[in-house]
């Protein structure tokens, strides 16, 4: 059976080959062993944060937004989201007057056959036989 120094190095390399986010607590989840126990392995641990800071650089200098850009996006997003609430609340309106055009039509068509079943019961003086 591994020791636990080998599951944390390994958990770490399958974290690096899957570009996946490397901290603490991803690793010992990883590793299938108890929270803290990187504590227990301090030259392993300080690779572990290592790691974990040349991400955070990576991922800062890969993208660098400023106020003003974050602004413009958040409000064309604001907009797309707007035009977009308008448009399904024209359509939820078009679907409502559908819905209650064919109700109409529907009490239309039970009242016609309640009329028909009425005219044409057995025992009504409507009902004329024919003789063959």
């Amino acid at each position: 059976m591994p020791s636990v120094k080998t599951k944390l190095e390994n958990a770490l390399e399958a974290l690096r080959k899957e570009k996946k986010k490397i901290n603490p607590s991803a690793v010992e989840k990883r590793a299938g062993v108890a929270n803290g126990s990187l504590k227990n392995h301090p030259v392993l641990r300080e690779i572990v944060l290592a790691e974990k800071a040349r991400q955070q650089q990576s991922n800062l200098a890969a993208a660098p937004v400023t106020k003003g850009q974050r602004r413009i996006v958040a409000k064309e997003r604001f907009d797309a989201l707007e035009a977009r609430n308008s448009k399904l609340k024209a359509e939820n309106g078009q679907f409502q007057a559908e819905m209650k055009a064919m109700a109409d039509q529907i009490a239309q068509l039970t009242w016609e056959l309640h009329r028909y079943k009425t005219a044409t019961r057995k025992d009504s003086p409507n009902v004329h036989r024919i003789k063959v």
